[in-house]
C-alpha cells in the first residue's frame, strides 16, 4: 500500500512538473514571437521612411545685385491742394460739382449770386461817368502845359531827374542803395515833374474825384469776377462744405482741391541714419492699401534740420501717381536701397538652416537634395548673400525654401508648387 502511494506521489510530481515545463517555455516562445513581430514592424516603417518622398518647395540660386536697405515709414503727401474760400459775401446760386470729382483749371466749381455785384458795379460805372464830366469841364477853362513853355533849363534838369531815377531803381533793386536813399532821389524826381507840368493833368483828375471812380469801378469788377468760383489747378474735389441756396461771408470755406498728380512720399529717417541717405537714391515702397506690390520713387530732397522732439529728418520721394491710386494721408513702408553688392550668388533667407552650428542649404540633385555648407555674406530682409559653397554649386541650381525642416543628407523629396 505504501509503494502504491509513492508510485502515484511520484506521477503527480512527474504530471505537474511536465505542466510547469510546457507553461513555461510556451510563454517564453509567444514572447520571442512578438517581439521578432515588433523588429519585422519597425524595419517596415524604417524602410518605408526611406523610400517615401517628402514634399518641398523650391526656387533657384540667383547671381546678381543684392541691395541694402533702410526702412523708415512715411505718409502719402500732396504739393498741390488747395483750401478755397469766399472772397465775397453773398447766397450761393449753384454748384457745379461733388465730392470725389476730377476737375480741370479753370473750370467753374460754384457760383454765388451775383446781383449786388453788378449793382455795384453800376454804380461804380455812373460815378465815374460823373467825375469824368466834371473833369472835362474844369480843363476847357485852363491852357494845356506844352513843353514850349518851358525853358530849355527846366528840360535838362527834368532830364537829369528822370535819369537819377530811373538809375535809382535799378540801384535799389540790386540793394546798391537804401530805401531811403531811393524815396529821396523818387521825390525831387515827382517834385520836378509836377513844376514842368508833367503830372498836372493827373493831379487834376485826382482833384475832379476822377481818380477814385476809375478805382471803385475797377474793384466792383474784381467783386463781380469772384462771385464765380473757379478751380486754380486740375485736380479732384475732396471736399464740399456748402450747399445751394446757403448764405455765406467773405472768408468762409467753400470746398478743397488736391492735384493728386502732385502726390510724393514723406518719410521720418533718425538722424544716426542720414548718412545712408543721398538725393536720388533709389526707394522701395510698399502702401497698407496695396500690400500685394511695390512701387518704386526716388528721394527728390531732404530736409535741412533735424526735429528737435523726435530726432528725425524729413525726406521727401518722388513717385509717379499718374494713375491717381494713391491718396493723400495714406501710410507708407519705405526700403531705401543706400549700398548694392554687385554679382552675388544670393537665396530666400528662410532657405538658410542651420544644422551643427553651421548655415547651409539643401540643394536638388535630381530627386534627391544634398545639404551644403555655406558660408553667409550680406543680406537684407528678403535674400541672403553667399560667399563660398562647401560642395559644387551653380547659378540655377534649385534650393529647398520649405519643408526642409525634417529633411536629411540624400532625403528623397517631392517637389510642390
Amino acid at each position: 500500500m505504501k509503494k502504491f502511494k509513492l508510485v502515484i506521489f511520484i506521477a503527480f510530481i512527474i504530471l505537474l512538473f511536465t505542466a510547469v515545463f510546457f507553461l513555461f517555455f510556451n510563454k517564453e516562445e509567444d514572447q520571442g514571437t512578438e517581439i521578432i513581430k515588433s523588429d519585422k514592424l519597425d524595419n517596415s516603417k524604417n524602410a518605408s521612411i526611406k523610400t517615401s518622398s517628402i514634399p518641398v518647395k523650391v526656387v533657384k540660386i540667383l547671381k546678381g545685385d543684392l541691395p541694402l536697405r533702410l526702412k523708415i515709414s512715411g505718409s502719402a503727401q500732396a504739393r498741390e491742394k488747395a483750401t478755397i474760400k469766399s472772397e465775397v459775401s453773398g447766397k450761393i446760386f449753384n454748384i457745379y460739382i461733388k465730392p470725389g470729382q476730377k476737375v480741370i483749371r479753370g473750370q467753374l466749381l460754384i457760383k454765388i449770386d451775383d446781383t449786388e455785384k453788378k449793382l455795384e458795379v453800376a454804380k461804380a460805372e455812373a460815378n465815374k461817368l460823373k467825375c469824368l464830366a466834371q473833369y472835362l469841364i474844369d480843363s476847357e477853362f485852363e491852357d494845356a502845359v506844352s513843353t514850349d513853355k518851358i525853358s530849355p533849363q527846366e528840360i535838362e534838369m527834368f532830364k537829369k531827374a528822370k535819369s537819377a531815377y530811373l538809375k535809382a531803381i535799378t540801384d535799389f533793386n540790386a540793394g546798391r542803395i537804401t530805401q531811403e536813399q531811393f524815396d529821396k532821389i523818387n521825390n525831387r524826381y515827382e517834385r520836378i515833374m509836377v513844376s514842368s507840368g508833367s503830372l498836372r493833368q493827373e493831379i487834376k483828375k485826382a482833384n475832379d474825384g476822377l481818380a477814385d471812380a476809375i478805382i471803385s469801378l475797377k474793384q466792383a469788377k474784381i467783386n463781380l469776377k469772384r462771385t464765380f468760383i473757379r478751380s486754380p489747378f486740375d485736380g479732384v474735389i475732396s471736399d464740399l462744405k456748402v450747399s445751394k441756396g446757403e448764405s455765406i461771408n467773405s472768408g468762409q470755406e467753400l470746398l478743397k482741391v488736391i492735384n493728386l498728380k502732385s502726390v510724393y512720399i514723406e518719410g521720418f529717417a533718425l538722424e544716426s541714419e542720414v548718412k545712408n541717405l543721398n538725393v536720388s537714391t533709389k526707394v522701395r515702397i510698399k502702401f497698407d492699401s496695396f500690400n500685394d506690390k511695390y512701387i518704386y520713387g526716388r528721394i527728390d530732397s531732404i530736409s535741412p534740420e533735424v526735429d528737435s522732439t523726435n530726432k528725425t529728418i524729413s525726406i521727401f520721394v518722388k513717385i509717379d501717381n499718374s494713375n491717381s491710386k494713391i491718396l493723400p494721408g495714406m501710410h507708407a513702408e519705405m526700403d531705401i536701397e543706400y549700398k548694392i553688392f554687385k554679382n552675388v550668388f544670393k537665396v530666400p533667407n528662410k532657405a538658410i538652416i542651420v544644422r551643427q552650428d553651421r548655415p547651409l542649404i539643401f540643394v536638388v540633385k535630381g530627386k534627391i537634395v544634398n545639404w551644403v555648407y555655406v558660408d553667409l555674406g550680406p543680406k537684407n530682409d528678403e535674400e541672403q548673400g553667399i560667399i563660398k559653397f562647401y560642395s559644387e554649386v551653380k547659378e540655377g541650381d534649385q534650393v529647398v525654401i520649405e519643408g526642409h525642416s525634417t529633411l536629411a543628407h540624400q532625403s528623397r523629396i517631392k517637389i510642390i508648387k
